[in-house]
């Protein structure tokens, strides 16, 4: 790894594959993220939370099912009150549908035997001046498995998935492959590691780059960045920063 970087510079010491995703998908995203903003949520991000500890209880402890959807409502509830979400929020009550129709097909149907889950891992690069960090959600004996929750089934492995599971690969050395989780079964891919990381470095290299035009990450965001308001990911938290950086309503109809 090299040192003296504009990572560094602001404040960063590591990055992570969620970091690298968000970028790709939307470097203004990310540079809120940066600049230390906190970030909007919706139900849907802890629906994935709540099934990917359920699965992990299934394969480290050959849990049932009304343990194993007891801890999922647990957690989906916990991160909806952390959060400010009530629980009779529409869109809240139609993601815990999801979440128990999900975990019950999983208690069904999640065989694999889970040695750890949540495992931190961090890797480095060639030429990537920081770490990337990780919690990789299961690892067993000959594999690595990246959970993801969908609505319905996935038909192809996406790109964010891939470099995620592909990072994770790097790190542990085992196989990576992602499982899509959906109320009536699970589509299972292979990460493809060679693109996985090449991906990732591509990214990183932008990333630094970008925080390279200055020390100010305000000052990046009023040159070169503005957030796509009809995009579900950009919220009031990051439409209002943009607006106290460029000094107008942005969102204004």
């Amino acid at each position: 790894m090299i040192r003296n970087n504009s990572f560094e510079t602001h404040g960063l010491d590591h990055i992570s594959a969620a970091q690298i995703n968000s970028f790709i998908y939307s470097p203004y995203l990310w540079l809120c993220r940066v600049a230390n903003l906190d970030k909007s949520f919706g139900a849907s991000m802890f629906r994935g939370k709540a099934i990917g500890v359920a699965a992990a209880h299934i394969g480290e402890n050959n849990g049932g099912k009304h343990s194993a959807l007891a801890l999922a409502e647990q957690t989906y509830f916990k991160e909806l009150k952390d959060n400010g979400i009530p629980q009779d929020d529409p869109k809240a009550q139609k993601e815990l549908g999801l979440v128990q129709r999900t975990v019950e097909m999983l208690s069904h149907s999640f065989d694999e035997k889970v040695i750890e889950s949540e495992k931190e891992v961090w890797v480095e690069l060639d030429d990537i001046p920081v770490p990337i960090k990780g919690y990789v959600d299961m690892v067993c004996e000959d594999k690595i498995i990246e959970l993801k929750s969908k609505p319905s089934t996935q038909s192809s492995l996406e790109h964010s998935a891939n470099l995620q599971a592909s990072i994770y690969h790097e790190a542990l050395g085992l196989d990576a492959y992602v499982y899509y989780a959906y109320p009536k079964g699970v589509s299972i891919f292979k990460a493809n590691h060679a693109v996985g990381i090449s991906r990732a470095k591509q990214a990183a290299f932008k990333m630094q780059n970008i925080l390279s035009l200055s020390s100010d990450v305000q000052e990046i965001i009023r040159m070169y960045c503005i957030p796509n308001a009809d995009d579900y990911r950009v919220g009031d938290v990051e439409l209002n920063f943009y607006n106290s950086i460029y000094g107008e309503n942005y969102d204004s109809k």
